[in-house]
């Protein structure tokens, strides 16, 4: 377990290591919930990453695509 501290407007800052185990990011929403004496935060909802429309692909995004196979033949 790790000591944080709370600051005087209430807020806590979760350590670096800890927001890139969980793959937070700033803007994340975090679900607080109290149990008992316990506070725990949850993400609630991820955010969509952003892709640009009309990237072309190049031949490294698929090699031997030819040679795919996509079910069991019969």
């Amino acid at each position: 377990m790790e000591t944080v501290t709370l600051d005087k407007k209430g807020r806590v800052t979760i350590p670096k290591e800890r927001r890139e185990e969980l793959g937070l990011m700033e803007d994340d929403r975090l679900l607080l919930a109290v149990e008992g004496a316990e506070i725990r935060l949850k993400p609630l909802v991820r955010r969509q990453l952003k892709v640009r429309a009309g990237r072309k692909w190049g031949k490294e995004a698929f090699p031997k695509a030819g040679e795919a196979t996509f079910a069991a033949e019969e």
